[in-house]
């Protein structure tokens, strides 16, 4: 399920017309990026993507987010109909060096 238009703009709204990673004004061309990738089995969905450069995206590339970035999120969507993935709430509370399992895990689990 893609991010539909409503949630776009509360995302855009929510963020404060800015790239989620740098900080500056995104515009009209922000991208989506999933801060759990979809080739490690994020979701398509508004709880698991952000807008951002298309330069900050594919710097980010298939990394997975840090914990800075995730403490971030939650903030930001913690009173939105937005939501937040489980498995981003699993991750944030990884313990160093078992991030990719435990992000695995939680999929798994859904």
């Amino acid at each position: 399920m893609p991010v539909s238009p409503d949630e776009y703009r509360l995302m855009d709204v929510q963020q404060g017309g800015r790239c989620f990673y740098c900080g500056e004004p995104v515009g009209a061309k922000a991208t989506f990026d999933h801060l759990i990738p979809l080739a490690y089995g994020g979701l398509d969905a508004a709880p698991n993507v952000v807008l951002a450069h298309r330069r900050c995206n594919q710097r980010k590339a298939d990394r997975l987010p840090t914990p800075e970035e995730i403490d971030r999120f939650v903030t930001e969507r913690r009173r939105s109909r937005l939501g937040v993935w489980p498995p981003l709430l699993a991750l944030r509370d990884a313990e160093p060096g078992d991030e990719w399992m435990t992000v695995a895990r939680a999929i798994a689990g859904l």
